[in-house]
């Protein structure tokens, strides 16, 4: 299973981002392997919808959780589908 974490930063010593749409990294790491890879979120300067375009970007990379601080309700109904 692949996790998403949204991060302060690009690497394990990050901070966890008590965002989800705006942070600034995600941590994606697979937990069979506990292989990981930090990703850059080009939604962070987003005029709207960086929740959206984050939540897709994380979908498609494979994630099949998130861990987040707080997550908004477009955003929430993508990872339910």
């Amino acid at each position: 299973m692949k996790i998403a974490i949204s991060a302060d930063g690009p690497n394990l010593e990050a901070q966890a981002s008590p965002i989800f749409g705006r942070t600034a990294s995600f941590i994606l790491v697979d937990t069979d392997t506990l292989a990981w890879e930090a990703l850059d979120n080009a939604a962070i300067g987003a005029a709207g919808g960086a929740g959206i375009q984050s939540a897709q970007f994380v979908i498609q990379r494979g994630a099949q959780a998130v861990v987040s601080g707080s997550v908004g309700p477009n955003a929430f109904q993508l990872f339910r589908a």
